[in-house]
């Protein structure tokens, strides 16, 4: 189930952000490196953040999913004031990034996956770092419904003993 938003939602970016150059699952790409950063940037990251839970009848659950979309790039152009316009221009590339990945999330759903609802950005920050990197973390949040574990059979513990023998 977590697996089919965080594939549509990195479906979604794809199609709607180009200048994406490397969209995964975060596991740490961006903080446990040598030389160099196993991504390309600007990248952007998708996790699982946390989900509260509440339960309905019949072992279905609403629960309210926080999805973290890492966006970083290499810092390389002066943003100073005074410096060449596209020098500036290709600094600011980020902010077109963050904006276009907002665009493309903000009120959407992946029909495909009806046990979701639409994604609504609840926060962004930015990450401080040392290393030239600029990174901003944007969270948003959908509701949804797992019903899963409605009708699921399972073999008692008895079962599994008489089966050994």
């Amino acid at each position: 189930m977590i697996n089919d938003i965080l594939t549509a939602i990195m479906e979604r970016l794809a199609e709607k952000e180009p200048n994406l150059k490397y969209l995964d699952e975060d596991y740490g790409q961006l903080s446990y490196y040598q030389e160099n950063v196993p991504v390309k940037f600007p990248c952007a990251l998708l996790e699982l953040q946390q989900t509260s839970w509440k339960n309905q009848s019949q072992k279905a659950q609403d629960g309210v999913l926080n999805i973290s979309i890492r966006v970083a790039d290499l810092k390389l152009s002066n943003t100073n004031y005074k410096a060449p316009t596209t020098q500036k221009t290709k600094a600011a590339a980020i902010w077109i990034v963050i904006e276009n990945i907002h665009k493309a999330l903000h009120g959407w759903r992946p029909l495909a996956n009806p046990e979701f609802g639409t994604l609504t950005r609840i926060s962004t920050s930015r990450v401080k770092r040392d290393d030239g990197i600029r990174e901003f973390e944007l969270v948003y949040s959908s509701l949804c419904t797992d019903a899963s574990a409605i009708n699921q059979q399972f073999g008692t513990a008895d079962d599994m003993i008489i089966s050994v023998y």
